[in-house]
């Protein structure tokens, strides 16, 4: 099941590159005075504008910052966790034991968790942009167990630095492709563990880990729609959480996302986003075998985006999870904030 599905995932994406861009349409009118004098001399083609949209809330877009300039985006996320996907894919209740050592929930309970990660960008050339994330995680848990025990602990998380690099561009139909590479770095909380804390005072991974894939981008304007796509990998470094030596799996992470403008123009101020999200655990390509069972997560992702200005963009949805195995799912509504400089 898994292999067809990330087969078919592999095949959407090569059908978004393969779109072909549709001839501009003209409508035939009198040859002006210039086309004339030129005999067989062509008109230009008008310029094909994409409509204004914000861009996806967690995929990312292949489409790199202007040179020299910023833009910060805020997206406040308040997961509330629903249960567990166990390692036949079933979904059961908290406190049921999905067999990963440092990503349990040992205990049933009402658990929730505000993630705030802030992400600046910054345009070094028209091609080449870099960016860092710095995340905030703040978790609760409340009727905890026989006696209903409760705890709150709040968190820096894993903060990361990213560059992209435009490989491959042309006219606007054209496909967007950009090279992307992260580091993570473990400044989030994971040793030491407080059993006060009912699990829930971890707020990183307590590893290294190094991502590396593609971004694509292709806009569709006979919808008009505009499509996106990532392909990571992961590799992790040993880790330790509550001071214990750890060595997670490798990870997949393919993202695709959908974008509906309302209206066909620049000038476009409100659209329908759609995004599925996953995450799939691999064997390691590096270093001792993984002592942590692999997880495989996706959620679905519809939102609506706003455009009140230029500089000041918003979209908001709600994160549902599809299928899952070997870890929590969470119910999550996402805010999705950029502003431009």
């Amino acid at each position: 099941m898994i292999k067809r599905l990330i087969c078919a995932i592999f095949w959407v994406c090569l059908f978004w590159v393969a779109i072909p861009a549709p001839a501009a349409e003209n409508p035939p009118g009198p040859p002006s005075q210039g086309s004339q004098e030129a005999g067989n001399q062509k008109s230009p083609q008008p310029q094909v504008e994409a409509p204004n949209t914000t861009g996806p809330i967690i995929t990312d877009s292949a489409l790199t910052q202007d040179k020299n300039t910023w833009e910060i985006q805020i997206i406040p996320t308040l997961g509330f966790v629903g249960g567990v996907f166990n390692s036949h894919w079933q979904r059961v209740s908290t406190g049921n034991n999905q067999a990963n050592t440092v990503r349990d929930i040992p205990f049933p309970g009402n658990y929730k968790s505000l993630m705030l990660p802030t992400e600046i960008y910054y345009g070094i050339t028209p091609r080449l942009e870099v960016s860092v994330i710095v995340p905030f995680v703040q978790n609760w848990a409340t009727n905890v167990g026989p006696f209903s025990r409760a705890a709150a602990f709040g968190h820096l998380g894993d903060v990361s630095a990213q560059v992209r690099y435009r490989l491959l561009e042309g006219s606007p139909t054209s496909t967007t492709v950009t090279g992307y590479f992260s580091v993570l770095f473990p400044t989030g909380h994971a040793s030491p563990l407080e059993p006060k804390f009912l699990s829930i005072d971890q707020t990183g991974s307590g590893a290294f880990s190094f991502t590396w894939g593609i971004d694509i981008y292709k806009y569709v304007p006979r919808g008009p729609i505009l499509l996106y796509a990532n392909i990571w990998y992961t590799n992790f470094a040993e880790g330790h959480v509550n001071q214990a030596r750890v060595y997670y799996p490798d990870q997949v992470t393919v993202n695709l996302a959908m974008e509906i403008p309302f209206k066909n123009s620049p000038e476009n101020r409100w659209a329908f986003l759609l995004e599925m999200l996953s995450l799939w655990d691999a064997g390691r390509m590096f270093g001792p075998r993984a002592n942590q069972t692999p997880l495989a997560i996706v959620n679905l992702l519809p939102a609506l985006e706003f455009l009140p200005s230029k500089r000041l963009t918003l979209a908001a949805g709600v994160q549902v999870p599809l299928i899952g195995r070997n870890t929590t799912f969470s119910y999550a509504p996402t805010l999705s904030l950029f502003i431009s400089f």
